[in-house]
């Protein structure tokens, strides 16, 4: 019985050690391995304009994956330029219950009609990111968020 429970938890530590080395290895390859040290108080998504979660910028660049879906609250842009960003992206037109970019098209909302954006790729909120530095100035641990920012509004990627 001894054995059996020691080989369960010798695997059980191997699955941990495997799954930190991939999490260390994905943030050092986006050139952001300081994100792992976020402790997730989320006080950096109550100082954003836009809404938009900086968070989410830490979560992508510690997956080294800018299309990680990240939220906002206070963008608002037309449907058709929603649906040109990226169709799947989430939206709420006026009171109606929030979809795809795309489906809000295919329910009849007008192209040109304003909606509020509440998901969207990391990659693509970087792009509206006014780069006011308020997540920087609200973040305890001075996390420098806004390299993170900048690095995917220059090009979408991950550049470190």
């Amino acid at each position: 019985m001894k054995k059996n429970l020691l080989k369960v938890n010798t695997c059980c530590y191997l699955i941990i050690a495997a799954y930190l080395l991939i999490t260390v290895s994905n943030a050092v390859r986006s050139g952001f391995p300081w994100a792992m040290t976020c402790y997730s108080c989320l006080l950096c998504r109550q100082s954003c304009p836009l809404g938009i979660d900086p968070h989410g910028f830490i979560s992508a660049a510690n997956t080294d994956d800018p299309n990680l879906y990240v939220t906002a609250s206070n963008i608002r842009i037309h449907l058709n330029q929603a649906i040109e960003i990226d169709p799947d992206m989430q939206v709420r037109f006026r009171n109606q219950p929030v979809v795809k970019a795309k489906t809000a098209l295919a329910q009849g909302v007008e192209p040109e009609a304003e909606v509020t954006v509440l998901k969207m790729h990391a990659k693509d909120a970087a792009s509206f990111c006014p780069l006011c530095g308020n997540c920087n100035k609200a973040c305890p641990i001075t996390l420098p968020l806004m390299k993170i920012i900048e690095d995917l509004k220059d090009d979408g990627e991950f550049n470190g």
